[in-house]
């Protein structure tokens, strides 16, 4: 049997393109992924603090949204893991999740044109189940 040995260097390149490939299937992936993430809230209208802090991200944080229904800012609802909720049922469900974990801290986004009576019924039932941090989510003043 004979082998054919090469004399020269031969042909040592890496072959590049199945790298290149999955370096742009996982910038598509982490585009489409931050893409979804930022989806994930209920739009509303924030008011605008002139001290503002963005809030570092915390596990233990539950988002609330109380977004207006019509310009006037009488009716409310109160979204809670991006489903609408009545009053009765956040009460409860708030209460639960402060008892399976007591550092729970609640992220209060409410749209600037709801009257504060709804955003207190929100923070009394918050106080009700004993949660006393709550973080308002409001825009700097400037942007």
């Amino acid at each position: 049997m004979k082998f054919k040995i090469p004399m020269e260097g031969g042909d040592d390149d890496i072959n590049m393109a199945p790298m290149i490939d999955m370096v742009f299937l996982l910038l598509i992936f982490f585009m489409v992924a931050s893409h979804l993430t930022t989806l994930e809230r209920i739009p509303v209208l924030l008011p605008v603090a002139d001290k503002a802090k963005v809030p570092k991200e915390a596990r233990d944080r539950q988002l609330v949204t109380i977004r207006s229904v019509d310009d006037s800012g009488e009716e409310a609802e109160i979204f809670m893991n991006l489903q609408i909720v009545d009053l009765e049922r956040f009460t409860a469900a708030i209460g639960n999740l402060h008892e399976a974990n007591e550092n729970l801290q609640v992220y209060l986004r409410a749209d600037r044109r709801v009257k504060h009576k709804h955003i207190k019924k929100v923070m009394e039932a918050c106080a009700s189940a004993g949660i006393v941090d709550i973080i308002f989510g409001t825009f700097e003043s400037g942007n």
